[in-house]
């Protein structure tokens, strides 16, 4: 019997009927970051009433797209989802640095994730507004899993984690913000933080994600 994934990102993947697809799909809450996964299609449900469609296929990472976005009915991912097979159009969601040394050969994401992490933006905010962002969020991941999630509460200025809030924001990780918004000096908050940027045991993920379709839907905040 055929049978799909389900993901979110504070819950372990797990296994769903064919036959219980519609209900589990319908009740869904956009909130947790589902993932619907079937024969390689995945269908992320990114809104109350919208939904996101990607896929791997030999080593690329492609999005699907219908009347030139990949911002799709809710309704139309429960279609794809039954029928992951069909023709549908798929474009890479990403170019790739090709080039010679190590460096040029790594995935985009990882290159500009190197790049935000080589600034140091309370000193000098200079560059890409994408980047600038990226640079934020990136220090207080960093610092968030080495050091407790209170950290900046000891080290930063007020203006300092005021920007890490708005690097989430902009980045529409409104759970993260939200959460650097409610810090206390203690480490009450960490284990959540963990759970809430790297789902599945990968460390931030969630903000590797939300940077691919940044790079892709504002190419402008990068250049």
């Amino acid at each position: 019997m055929i049978r799909l994934r389900l993901y979110k990102a504070r819950e372990r993947q797990r296994v769903i009927d064919p036959a219980d697809l519609e209900a589990e799909y319908a009740a869904a809450d956009p909130r947790t970051k589902p993932v619907f996964e079937h024969d390689g299609v995945m269908v992320w449900v990114s809104e109350r009433d919208r939904c996101r469609v990607e896929r791997r296929f030999r080593g690329r990472d492609l999005h699907l797209i219908e009347s030139g976005t990949n911002d799709l009915p809710r309704s139309r991912g429960l279609e794809i989802l039954r029928m992951p097979g069909a023709d549908y159009t798929w474009v890479p969601s990403l170019d790739w640095c090709w080039g010679a040394g190590e460096y040029l050969d790594r995935d985009r994401v990882e290159s500009v994730v190197d790049r935000a992490l080589d600034m140091e933006p309370w000193i000098a905010a200079e560059g890409p507004i994408g980047l600038v962002h990226l640079s934020y969020l990136m220090w207080f991941h960093n610092g968030a899993m080495a050091n407790g999630a209170a950290w900046p509460l000891d080290v930063c200025t007020a203006d300092q984690i005021a920007a890490f809030i708005a690097a989430a924001t902009y980045f529409e990780l409104n759970e993260i913000a939200d959460l650097i918004g409610r810090l206390e000096h203690d480490d009450a908050l960490s284990h959540e933080y963990w759970d809430l940027s790297g789902p599945f045991g990968q460390d931030a993920s969630l903000i590797r994600d939300a940077l691919r379709c940044k790079l892709v839907e504002a190419p402008a905040d990068w250049s």
